[in-house]
């Protein structure tokens, strides 16, 4: 019994100190092992790389025959020019009174050379012809049952060249138009004699009514206008309707 003791006593402690160690092992056996973290790599940053700027397409021309796109947004200057002008007209021409109260209409011409003094005064110098047809002074036939003496220099048909020096003045006008006024008189010369006992050259004084129109082409104006005349001495009134191109300088 003696020899009982110690042995269980060793035993006792034999399992005391084994038990602790066994106990940790099956912990540490049970408990899986966390897999190792893999190291996280960011990715590298790429360099931005900027677009080439494109060259500006430049616009392509209409085809032959395309309809041209307008910007309405862009808008013409206009501007009035005033100075030194050159006019060319062309018109009708016709006598009143005479025997038989009017002449058939004649084509008629001219030029003017003037110069703006402002935007509503202009003076010029003009030169202009007109033919006047049928319509004497006095019939041939008429003037013989008249008695007198001479009547062959009643003639029909003559031509009337007017040397004229005139100023027009707006009566009222807006940015592109004007109506004017216009006054004047010279010299014109009357080839044949339309009367016995006259010679060549006459005076005449006239007034008329004028339109004119500024247009968007540089130095150019169009105008329409009718003139009244009165020959003096041989008595003679006339009348023009004519339509003019101005150039200004």
């Amino acid at each position: 019994m003696a020899k009982t003791i110690p042995i269980a006593a060793a035993l006792a402690i034999l399992l005391a100190w084994a038990w602790p160690a066994t106990a940790e092992e099956k912990t540490e056996t049970a408990a899986p092992a966390k897999p190792a973290e893999k190291p996280v790599v960011k990715p590298e940053a790429k360099p931005e790389v900027k677009p080439e700027a494109k060259p500006e397409a430049k616009p392509e021309a209409p085809a032959a025959g395309a309809t041209a796109v307008i910007d309405d947004t862009e808008e013409v200057t206009f501007e009035r020019l005033v100075g030194l002008y050159f006019e060319g007209r062309g018109g009708v021409f016709f006598t009143l009174g005479g025997a038989r109260g009017y002449s058939n209409g004649q084509p008629f011409f001219g030029f003017e050379l003037g110069y703006d003094i402002d935007e509503r005064l202009s003076v010029q110098f003009g030169y202009a012809s007109g033919y006047q047809a049928a319509n004497p002074l006095e019939y041939p036939e008429d003037c013989q049952a008249m008695g007198m003496a001479d009547c062959s220099d009643y003639h029909l048909d003559f031509g009337m060249t007017f040397f004229n020096l005139s100023a027009d003045y707006d009566l009222t006008y807006g940015k592109r138009w004007a109506l004017e006024g216009r006054l004047g008189g010279g010299v014109v010369l009357i080839n044949p004699s339309a009367k016995p006992d006259s010679g060549p050259l006459d005076g005449n004084a006239f007034g008329g009514i004028r339109f004119e129109y500024f247009t968007l082409l540089k130095h150019f104006t169009v105008g329409a206008e009718c003139d009244f005349y009165y020959v003096f001495a041989t008595g003679i009134p006339a009348l023009s309707v004519s339509f003019s191109v101005i150039y200004i300088f």
